[in-house]
């Protein structure tokens, strides 16, 4: 499991919220299939959108891991057992828009595969622990392509809690070839680095997703104390690994002091 365990409320918070909506507005829910595959089947065809099915030649296999939509209906009891699934993963957003299941669908869908320097990759907007730094990353132009006339995306964050992201409403185009420059891509690159090293941090044994946002923290804090040092990867990632062993983090004003007591050691091999 990638972030804490949901607070026991997160669903009664939705519920809340839909309920209170206008007549305009509808709340969807976005969940990233790659987390749990084939979640999807549990809802009948007519309740859902899979983006990768705008894909050329999307297959079976592609179709369990693809984002999708539901619509949140308050008082269905199933859907908040079917989202019991979701637990402790970076998977659930939930959307207000004045937009139909469709209509988000081929919004979002634009958005899937992305375009840098020549290069096509999956964009990994519905992965919660990605899109606050996506959506920043993003001109005002595209922000208003992804998200349209909505007003709201809420995502669970990495504490388990809701994180509520307000937006202008816009009522613009969906995207026709979406792109990114290179320090946009530069940008998401370094969002990424703190999970990648929990990731190898994790190879090394180390029990980092018994509390994923602590030691992702610990180890943002660590790559920020480095941000203008260069170090060999091997060393970052010890550094990464001595900071989390510490279990503590420092205020930023005495971080830098913290690294270079610990390069010095680690230059004389002590």
């Amino acid at each position: 499991m990638l972030i804490d365990a949901f607070t026991e409320d997160w669903i009664d918070i939705l519920i809340r919220r839909a309920s209170q909506l206008p007549a305009s507005r509808k709340m969807y829910l976005l969940l990233d299939g790659a987390f749990v595959p084939g979640l999807h089947r549990r809802l009948p065809k007519e309740s859902k959108a899979l983006l990768f099915d705008a894909l050329p030649g999307c297959s079976e296999e592609a179709e369990d891991v693809s984002p999708f939509l539901t619509a949140f209906v308050p008082d269905d009891r199933f859907l908040k057992r079917f989202l019991g699934r979701c637990n402790r993963w970076p998977m659930v957003s939930a959307i207000e828009t004045s937009e139909t299941l469709e209509q988000l669908a081929d919004r979002l869908g634009g958005w899937c595969l992305v375009e840098s320097d020549g290069q096509r990759f999956n964009f990994r907007f519905p992965d919660t622990r990605r899109l606050s730094a996506i959506l920043k990353a993003l001109s005002p132009v595209q922000c208003a392509q992804i998200t349209g006339p909505a007003v709201c995306w809420s995502y669970i964050d990495r504490t388990g809690c809701w994180c509520d992201l307000v937006l202008p409403g816009c009522d613009t185009d969906i995207a026709v070839q979406a792109e990114l420059d290179q320090h946009q891509f530069a940008f998401l690159v370094m969002d990424s680095a703190a999970d990648e090293i929990l990731v190898m941090l994790a190879n090394r044994g180390h029990k980092v997703f018994e509390h994923p946002s602590r030691s992702h923290a610990l180890v943002t804090s660590a790559l920020h104390a480095v941000h203008t040092t260069q170090l060999l990867d091997s060393a970052l990632l010890d550094w990464c690994e001595w900071l989390w062993r510490q279990r503590r983090l420092h205020d930023v004003s005495d971080m830098r002091s913290v690294f270079q007591a610990w390069f010095d050691e680690y230059l004389r091999g002590d």
